[in-house]
């Protein structure tokens, strides 16, 4: 069980930081994006098992969408 754990850490981490990278590009490109419009909503961004608490902290223009400049500022404060 542990195994798996680390190995969904590392996974989620990987994720996470490709995504970072990718919107500090300009084009916001995340696996919780399901629907591909460069944005992740409240449903996406909890389905994906992101901390719920933590959506209206990344949402600093309160439009209920994180986007790419958001997105990286949140991963900023997670480090």
């Amino acid at each position: 069980m542990a195994r798996l754990t680390t190995l969904f850490a590392l996974g989620l981490t990987a994720s996470l930081a490709a995504a970072t990278a990718q919107a500090a590009e300009g084009r916001f490109i995340h696996p919780a994006d399901t629907n591909k419009d460069d944005r992740i909503s409240r449903q996406e961004w909890v389905a994906y098992k992101l901390p719920a608490a933590e959506f209206d902290k990344a949402d600093t223009d309160a439009d209920g969408l994180i986007n790419g400049p958001e997105f990286v500022a949140w991963r900023q404060t997670q480090a």
